[in-house]
C-alpha cells in the first residue's frame, strides 16, 4: 500500500510538471521571467547560484538585510504578486502605530537599528553625520571592525578620503601643497566634491566675472606667487583694445581705473577728474573722435575740435565776421544749433517786443558780414527821411542814421 501510495504521489508530481508545461502556466504568477532564470533542469528545489532574475527590476531593490533572506521569508504564496511592499506588511511595529508608516524615517535595510540614534550618537562623539555623511554605510568609514565596534575610527578627512585628494587634478591638490583638511573648501552638505566653497583671501576677492573662472585661469600648478594686478591676466586686452587705443595713448596698466570685474564693457572712466566734464553730446561720441591724436595733451578749446563748424558756419558767417572761437560763449554741448548768446539783454531785443519776428536772418540788420558792430535800422522800416526829419523836428542833435536811432531807441520803443 505504501509502495502504491508512492508512485500515485510521483504520478501526481510528473503529472503536474508535465499539465504546467503543456498549459504554459506558471505557479508564480504572470511573470516576464523564464523559469531557467531561477530554476535549474536537475530540480524545481534548486535555484540558479547567481540567478539571472534581477529583483530590483521588480521596484523593490534587495538591499542590506533584504538581499541575505530567503525568498519564502517574504513570499508566503507561491503567486510572487501577492506579497506587500511596506515595511509594516513583514515586519512588526512595536511602536504600535504612533509613528506612522514610514519605517525608513528611522531605519535602514542593513538592520533595525535606529538611524536617528545613530546620528544623535555621532554627534556627541564630535563627528555629527551631515549630508552625504548621513546616508553613507557605517563600514564605508569603519573599516575592518567587528559588527558595533567602531572605537578608534580617525575622524579627520584625509584617512578616507586620501586617494581622491592625490587624485584630483584641478587644481592638483598635491603640486600646490594644499591642506589635506577638506573642510574649508568643501561640505559633506554639498553631496559632490565639485561643490567647492573655497573663500579668496580677502587680498583679492573674487568678484563678477572673476568668480566664474576655473582655478587654473589665472594659477599655475603651485598656486604659489600669483600677482594680483590686472595686467598680468588682460594683457592681450589690453593690447588689443582699439576704442581707444590704449598702447598709443599710453594708457595705464591699471585696469581698474576704468573698468570692473563684471565686464570689460561699459569702461566707467571719470572724465571728470581731468578738468574737462562731458556734458551733452560729448557723452555720447567716441573716445577716438576727440584724442585722434593720442591721451595726452589733449586741448579742451571748443575750436580744436570743431574749426569745421566754425569755419562752415554761414547764419552768421563766423570766420568773416571775425567771431572769437570760444564756441562756449554762444553755443553749449547740448547742440550747435540752440545758441545761447542773449541778444536782448546784451544789445537790442530782436526775440521780444516790437521786432520779435520782424526779421529773418542776421544779415537783414548786419548788412557787413565783416563786422557785426555795425548795424543798419533804417534798411527795415517802412518809413523815408523826409518823413522821419518832419517827425524829429524838435528833437535835438536829431540824426537820420542808424547809430543816432539806437541812441534814442536803445529797446526799439517809439
Amino acid at each position: 500500500m505504501k509502495l502504491v501510495m508512492t508512485a500515485i504521489a510521483l504520478f501526481s508530481g510528473l503529472f503536474a510538471v508535465v499539465v504546467v508545461s503543456q498549459t504554459g502556466s506558471n505557479p508564480h504568477g504572470k511573470l516576464k521571467w523564464d523559469c531557467q532564470d531561477c530554476h535549474t533542469s536537475e530540480s524545481w528545489k534548486l535555484l540558479r547560484k547567481p540567478m539571472a532574475f534581477n529583483h530590483a527590476e521588480t521596484g523593490f531593490l534587495l538591499e542590506g538585510a533584504h538581499g541575505a533572506v530567503p525568498c519564502i521569508a517574504c513570499h508566503k504564496e507561491p503567486v510572487f504578486s501577492h506579497v506587500g511592499v511596506s515595511c509594516a506588511d513583514c515586519h512588526t511595529d512595536h511602536h504600535q502605530g504612533q509613528l506612522g508608516l514610514a519605517c525608513q524615517n528611522c531605519h535602514i535595510p542593513r538592520d533595525w537599528q535606529n538611524r536617528q540614534d545613530v546620528l544623535s550618537l555621532h554627534a556627541q562623539r564630535g563627528f555629527p553625520l551631515v549630508g552625504i555623511h548621513a546616508v553613507a554605510d557605517c563600514e564605508s568609514c569603519h573599516r575592518g571592525h567587528q559588527r558595533q565596534e567602531y572605537a578608534g575610527t580617525p575622524t579627520d578627512c584625509q584617512s578616507c578620503h586620501g586617494s581622491l585628494f592625490a587624485a584630483t587634478t584641478n587644481p592638483s591638490h598635491s603640486r600646490a601643497g594644499f591642506s589635506m583638511n577638506c573642510e574649508p573648501c568643501h561640505s559633506a552638505a554639498g553631496g559632490t566634491w565639485d561643490n567647492a566653497t573655497y573663500t579668496h583671501p580677502a587680498t583679492f576677492p573674487l568678484t563678477g566675472a572673476h568668480a566664474l573662472l576655473e582655478c587654473m585661469v589665472c594659477h599655475d600648478a603651485t598656486f604659489a606667487g600669483t600677482p594680483t594686478d590686472c595686467y598680468d591676466c588682460h594683457s592681450d586686452d589690453y593690447m588689443a583694445a582699439a576704442n581707444p587705443n590704449h598702447v598709443q595713448g599710453g594708457f595705464p596698466q591699471t585696469c581698474m581705473v576704468c573698468h570692473s570685474t563684471v565686464a570689460w564693457q561699459p569702461a566707467s572712466y571719470d572724465h571728470n577728474a581731468t578738468g574737462f566734464p562731458l556734458t551733452g553730446r560729448h557723452l555720447t561720441v567716441a573716445c577716438i573722435d576727440c584724442h585722434s591724436a593720442g591721451y595726452s595733451g589733449t586741448p579742451t578749446a571748443c575750436v580744436a575740435c570743431h574749426q569745421d563748424e566754425y569755419d562752415a558756419t554761414t547764419d552768421p558767417n563766423h570766420a568773416a565776421a571775425n567771431f572769437p572761437t570760444d564756441c562756449q560763449t554762444c553755443h553749449s554741448t547740448s547742440n550747435w544749433s540752440g545758441t545761447t548768446w542773449d541778444h536782448d539783454g546784451l544789445y537790442f531785443p530782436i526775440y521780444s517786443g516790437a521786432h520779435a519776428g520782424k526779421w529773418d536772418n542776421c544779415a537783414d540788420c548786419h548788412i557787413n558780414p565783416t563786422n557785426f558792430a555795425n548795424f543798419e535800422c533804417i534798411n527795415c522800416h517802412e518809413h523815408n527821411q523826409t518823413d522821419m526829419d518832419n517827425k524829429h523836428s524838435q528833437v535835438n542833435n536829431y540824426q537820420y542814421a542808424s547809430a543816432a536811432c539806437y541812441s534814442c531807441h536803445p529797446q526799439g520803443k517809439h
